[in-house]
């Protein structure tokens, strides 16, 4: 998997005409939040009860760099981190771990290439266009606690006493349990720009498996703002 992502990324690299990108590159921070439930759930097997609490919405923070060099269309990547809180308790016959306050994560990378739908333009001092596109996205999640894991950490096992499962190590082993995972977006928006300040505002719908528990495809609001030169 990791060897086609970085196909994935050679091969948009490629299509950048660099020697004429220098007047029309942008970059700058991103922020966004993410279109989502994940349900409260509890699991039960082997005498065991895992409880997990709801969480929504999770906000995301990043960076952007866009070449605007192509007549046709332009390129872009961006990354993110999404994080949001959840409460999770574990009990069996033999004992209890917690609550305990714990985190899904989700790192991202896309790739994307657009094309203007209509735009209009003050020349050398502002312009706007509204655009749409897609292209592609990795992950790498920190997964919700799951009674799967709980029998990983337990030693393959849900009926041992849970006793020396402290909170940090099961932190810990959700990290080194980290999930890989990739798919395709479309997104949809305004740019807005004026002289070297430049403004992003715009719709993605990812789809993608193993990043949300229970979905294969969210959206997310998302907010841009950078220099273009």
């Amino acid at each position: 998997m990791k060897k086609l992502n970085y196909l994935f990324f050679i091969i948009w690299l490629s299509l950048i005409p660099w020697s004429s990108a220098l007047g029309v590159v942008g970059f700058g921070v991103q922020g966004g939040q993410s279109i989502l439930t994940v349900a409260s759930s509890i699991s039960s097997k082997d005498g065991a009860d895992l409880t997990t609490t709801e969480f929504a919405n999770p906000f995301s923070g990043g960076g952007y760099l866009y070449i605007d060099a192509i007549p046709v269309i332009d390129l872009e990547a961006d990354f993110s981190v999404s994080f949001k809180k959840y409460t999770f308790d574990f009990e069996n016959e033999r004992g209890v771990r917690g609550p305990y306050d714990f985190g899904w994560a989700d790192f991202s990378i896309y790739l994307s290439a657009g094309k203007k739908i209509v735009g209009i333009e003050i020349p050398l001092l502002a312009k706007a266009k509204l655009f749409y596109g897609g292209g592609y996205n990795m992950h790498t999640v920190t997964p919700l606690m799951s009674m799967d894991l709980m029998k990983s950490a337990l030693g393959d096992t849900l009926t041992v006493n849970p006793i020396n499962l402290s909170e940090d190590g099961l932190i810990d082993f959700l990290k080194e349990n980290q999930v890989n995972s990739s798919g395709f977006h479309i997104q949809s928006g305004l740019q807005f720009k004026i002289l070297m300040l430049d403004t992003f505002l715009f719709y993605r719908h990812t789809f993608a498996k193993d990043v949300i528990p229970g979905q294969d495809h969210f959206g997310s609001l998302n907010l841009r703002m950078g220099l273009g030169f």
